[in-house]
């Protein structure tokens, strides 16, 4: 049995449907939990840096109002300054790491779609013929 061209297009449509929706289950889907993931870890850091602030600054107004050496006020607000240092860097890789995932998944998403259009197209395109010319032989017959 040969195939006609309409046959292979018509597989070859269900062939980028099928490239589609693994495109879509194994690279967007879990591209985008990534990026929710990385997402939620970054407000909860924010959260945790806001609470960080917050307690330094609380304890550099307690040391204050006890009239405490001045040694020991630097010392919390040194600390203070270290560990919110270390969130500006956290907060700038994790901002750089989502906006990049996030420009490939757009780009992923446009990929799954063509794939689908043409897939879609390639198959009815197929189905249309296949059925057209059913229809011929049948009218043929009688």
């Amino acid at each position: 049995m040969r195939l006609k061209g309409y046959q292979i297009g018509e597989l070859v449509g269900i062939a980028f449907l099928l490239a589609s929706t693994a495109t879509q289950l194994f690279y967007v889907e879990p591209l985008k939990r990534e990026i929710e993931w990385r997402l939620v870890a970054f407000n909860n850091q924010q959260q945790s840096q806001i609470q960080l602030k917050a307690l330094y600054d609380n304890q550099v107004t307690l040391l204050q109002q006890l009239n405490a050496p001045a040694e020991r006020i630097a010392d919390a607000e040194e600390r203070r300054e270290k560990i919110l240092n270390a969130y500006k860097n956290s907060d700038a890789d994790v901002a750089e790491l989502v906006i990049g995932h996030q420009e490939i998944e757009g780009y992923l998403q446009i990929v799954v779609i063509g794939l689908f259009a043409i897939g879609s197209l390639l198959a009815g395109i197929g189905r249309v013929l296949e059925m057209h010319t059913a229809r011929r032989a049948a009218g043929s017959e009688v």
